[in-house]
């Protein structure tokens, strides 16, 4: 969003090169200026910004300005709730000389994007975020970059605060391969996960500690709705269950949520690492699985039997379901095929439906 007749030249060419690089762009002009000579760009014309912005943040779009610092701030400062939510939002001066990452510099990827626009301009990037100036780890842009979920926002700060000030913490780790250190003063270790207690990170799909609220909801908005109780620890959770599912025909999803709950819960797994779902493709259309998936966010996968039988692995059988499906099992199999990783949840039977979970080792890296 450009306010001058510079900056609408600055638009015109960030729309075009950002579209470039596989980015979806609007550009828009403040109406006294946007003329014939901006017709090839296909500026649209504004009058009042307001509403072009509310619509963006509702999309989680990034707004990118071009105008002074003070407009930008007036603009969106009806809009701005939280750094879960808000939308990345930069500023660049009608020059195209600086650009300046306003709001949602990690999780929203303001400052990447302000580097792209600067590399664009031939600008410079003004970063500002304490841990990117003095070249820190910081755990919400490592939990971005690697999918992982963000259990309590307040304790991740503390982490960062902690590594600002040059403390020893500890990134307790299970099922993930760490690919490189993220810092010197960062200890990883995989055997004792108490040392990870007094303000370290743990990274696991399993449930530590108890739980507020709505445990199993998939909503990556609700960070702090999970958060632990009982743990001084920040658990970052990463994506690497993948759920089986067989049902009889017509089950509802709230029985299929309630039995992917308890089965998740008997194993003290968070819900927020699961990554897809698997079935039959019987159940392709089962509403209760699908609206299940839509209504969670999840990926929903089906086999064919022969996939499933010639998925390798010892399975538990069942010549009824052999009979009816033409696979001795759904849920394990489906798991295991969905993933390639190992059964973790063996066939586990709630209220008529048949849950099972397979589990990758995922690789993370530290930028």
């Amino acid at each position: 969003m450009a306010y001058t007749r510079q900056g609408g030249e600055r638009c015109a060419e960030l729309t075009e090169r950002l579209s470039d690089r596989g980015y979806q762009c609007k550009g828009y002009l403040f109406h006294k200026y946007n003329d014939i000579r901006f017709e090839k760009a296909q500026l649209e014309a504004f009058v009042d910004a307001e509403e072009i912005i509310g619509a963006a943040f509702v999309r989680k779009c990034a707004v990118i300005f071009i105008c002074a610092v003070g407009i930008a701030v007036r603009k969106i400062s009806g809009f701005v709730k939280s750094k879960l939510t808000d939308s990345p939002v930069v500023v660049i001066d009608d020059m195209g000389k600086f650009c300046i990452p306003l709001l949602s510099g990690h999780l929203g990827g303001a400052n990447l994007l302000a580097e792209i626009c600067a590399e664009i301009t031939g600008g410079i990037p003004v970063i500002t975020t304490a841990t990117d100036l003095h070249g820190r780890f910081a755990v919400d842009v490592f939990a971005k970059n690697n999918g992982l979920f963000i259990t309590d926002m307040r304790k991740a700060k503390q982490v960062s605060a902690n590594l600002l000030e040059g403390k020893k913490i500890y990134l307790y780790v299970e099922n993930v391969c760490l690919k490189n250190n993220p810092s010197d003063n960062a200890v990883i270790i995989t055997d004792d996960r108490e040392k990870a207690e007094d303000g370290g990170i743990v990274i696991s799909a399993k449930r530590y500690g108890e739980y507020r609220h709505d445990e199993y909801r998939h909503d990556e908005y609700r960070h702090d709705d999970i958060c632990h109780e009982n743990s001084s620890a920040l658990q970052l959770i990463p994506k690497q269950i993948t759920l089986g599912i067989g049902c009889r025909r017509g089950t509802p999803k709230e029985r299929i949520a309630s039995a992917v709950s308890q089965v998740l819960s008997e194993h003290k797994i968070a819900f927020q690492s699961v990554k897809k779902i698997c079935s039959i493709n019987l159940k392709q259309t089962e509403k209760g699985l699908t609206d299940f998936c839509k209504e969670n966010g999840l990926p929903f996968q089906t086999f064919d039997s022969d996939t499933l039988m010639n998925v390798s692995g010892t399975f538990h059988r069942s010549e009824f379901v052999g009979s009816v499906t033409g696979a001795d099992n759904v849920c394990e199999r489906s798991a295991v095929a969905g993933s390639s990783g190992t059964l973790f949840i063996k066939k586990t039977i709630k209220d008529h439906i048949t849950v099972a979970a397979a589990l990758n080792v995922v690789d993370l890296w530290f930028a």
